[in-house]
Protein backbone atom coordinates (compact mmCIF):
# COMPACT_ATOMS: atom_id res chain seq x y z
CA UNK A 1 0.00 0.00 0.00
CA UNK A 2 1.33 3.41 -0.82
CA UNK A 3 1.84 6.11 1.77
CA UNK A 4 -0.86 8.36 0.34
CA UNK A 5 -3.58 5.73 0.74
CA UNK A 6 -2.48 4.86 4.27
CA UNK A 7 -2.31 8.52 5.25
CA UNK A 8 -5.79 9.13 3.83
CA UNK A 9 -7.18 6.09 5.66
CA UNK A 10 -5.72 7.12 8.98
CA UNK A 11 -6.73 10.74 8.50
CA UNK A 12 -10.34 9.96 7.64
CA UNK A 13 -10.73 7.46 10.49
CA UNK A 14 -9.20 9.88 12.98
CA UNK A 15 -11.57 12.61 11.85
CA UNK A 16 -14.51 10.20 12.01
CA UNK A 17 -13.61 9.52 15.64
CA UNK A 18 -12.36 12.94 16.72
CA UNK A 19 -15.10 15.19 15.43
CA UNK A 20 -17.95 13.28 17.14
CA UNK A 21 -15.89 13.29 20.35
CA UNK A 22 -15.71 17.08 20.10
CA UNK A 23 -19.35 17.57 19.21
CA UNK A 24 -21.23 14.78 21.05
CA UNK A 25 -19.00 13.08 23.64
CA UNK A 26 -21.92 11.38 25.41
CA UNK A 27 -22.96 9.42 22.33
CA UNK A 28 -19.36 8.44 21.59
CA UNK A 29 -18.98 7.32 25.20
CA UNK A 30 -21.93 4.93 24.84
CA UNK A 31 -20.52 3.65 21.55
CA UNK A 32 -17.06 3.07 23.08
CA UNK A 33 -18.59 1.15 25.97
CA UNK A 34 -20.39 -1.21 23.59
CA UNK A 35 -17.29 -1.74 21.46
CA UNK A 36 -14.97 -2.30 24.42
CA UNK A 37 -17.11 -5.24 25.53
CA UNK A 38 -17.07 -6.94 22.11
CA UNK A 39 -13.86 -8.95 21.90
CA UNK A 40 -14.42 -10.13 18.32
CA UNK A 41 -15.00 -6.59 17.07
CA UNK A 42 -11.83 -5.33 18.76
CA UNK A 43 -9.69 -8.16 17.40
CA UNK A 44 -11.12 -7.78 13.89
CA UNK A 45 -10.41 -4.08 13.95
CA UNK A 46 -6.87 -4.81 15.09
CA UNK A 47 -6.34 -7.34 12.28
CA UNK A 48 -7.52 -4.90 9.62
CA UNK A 49 -5.26 -2.10 10.82
CA UNK A 50 -2.35 -4.52 11.23
CA UNK A 51 -2.70 -5.65 7.63
CA UNK A 52 -2.82 -2.07 6.34
CA UNK A 53 0.23 -1.06 8.39
CA UNK A 54 2.22 -4.12 7.29
CA UNK A 55 1.34 -3.41 3.66
CA UNK A 56 2.81 0.07 4.03
CA UNK A 57 5.93 -1.18 5.81
CA UNK A 58 6.40 -3.99 3.28
CA UNK A 59 7.31 -1.46 0.59
CA UNK A 60 9.72 0.56 2.73
CA UNK A 61 10.05 0.50 6.51
CA UNK A 62 12.64 3.22 7.01
CA UNK A 63 11.67 6.06 9.30
CA UNK A 64 12.90 9.55 8.60
CA UNK A 65 12.26 13.19 9.37
CA UNK A 66 10.54 13.93 6.08
CA UNK A 67 6.78 13.51 5.57
CA UNK A 68 7.14 10.02 4.11
CA UNK A 69 9.33 8.94 7.02
CA UNK A 70 6.85 10.28 9.56
CA UNK A 71 3.99 8.41 7.88
CA UNK A 72 6.10 5.24 8.08
CA UNK A 73 6.64 5.97 11.79
CA UNK A 74 2.86 6.21 12.09
CA UNK A 75 2.60 2.87 10.28
CA UNK A 76 5.02 1.31 12.79
CA UNK A 77 2.99 2.69 15.70
CA UNK A 78 -0.21 1.44 14.07
CA UNK A 79 1.30 -2.01 13.56
CA UNK A 80 2.43 -2.29 17.17
CA UNK A 81 -0.86 -1.02 18.60
CA UNK A 82 -2.86 -3.25 16.24
CA UNK A 83 -0.82 -6.29 17.20
CA UNK A 84 -1.55 -5.59 20.86
CA UNK A 85 -5.22 -5.10 20.00
CA UNK A 86 -5.27 -8.45 18.19
CA UNK A 87 -3.77 -10.44 21.05
CA UNK A 88 -4.59 -8.48 24.19
CA UNK A 89 -7.58 -6.18 23.59
CA UNK A 90 -8.78 -5.91 27.21
CA UNK A 91 -5.48 -4.65 28.69
CA UNK A 92 -5.33 -2.03 25.94
CA UNK A 93 -8.85 -0.86 26.82
CA UNK A 94 -7.92 -0.74 30.51
CA UNK A 95 -4.79 1.27 29.68
CA UNK A 96 -6.88 3.78 27.73
CA UNK A 97 -9.25 4.06 30.69
CA UNK A 98 -6.34 4.60 33.11
CA UNK A 99 -4.91 7.36 30.93
CA UNK A 100 -8.11 9.17 29.96
CA UNK A 101 -10.61 8.01 32.56
CA UNK A 102 -13.70 5.89 32.13
CA UNK A 103 -15.94 8.42 30.36
CA UNK A 104 -15.27 10.13 27.04
CA UNK A 105 -14.87 13.86 27.42
CA UNK A 106 -15.02 16.61 24.83
CA UNK A 107 -11.31 17.49 25.02
CA UNK A 108 -10.38 13.91 24.09
CA UNK A 109 -11.51 14.57 20.53
CA UNK A 110 -8.87 17.23 19.99
CA UNK A 111 -5.94 14.83 19.48
CA UNK A 112 -7.57 12.56 16.85
CA UNK A 113 -8.94 15.60 15.03
CA UNK A 114 -5.49 17.19 14.84
CA UNK A 115 -3.86 13.89 13.81
CA UNK A 116 -6.53 13.38 11.16
CA UNK A 117 -5.98 16.84 9.71
CA UNK A 118 -2.19 16.33 9.73
CA UNK A 119 -2.56 12.98 7.96
CA UNK A 120 -4.76 14.53 5.29
CA UNK A 121 -2.24 17.35 4.86
CA UNK A 122 0.54 14.75 4.59
CA UNK A 123 -1.41 12.91 1.87
CA UNK A 124 -1.83 16.13 -0.08
CA UNK A 125 1.87 16.89 0.34
CA UNK A 126 2.88 13.39 -0.81
CA UNK A 127 0.52 13.63 -3.79
CA UNK A 128 2.19 16.86 -4.94
CA UNK A 129 5.68 15.36 -4.77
Amino acid sequence: MDLISFSLMVGIVQLLLGLPMLLQPDRVDRWFRVISEDDLWLRSLGYLWLVSAVLVLFENATVGTDVAGLIRLLAWATAIKSLILCWWPKPLIRLRQQIYGVAVRRWMGLAPTVVGLLCLAAAIHLKEM
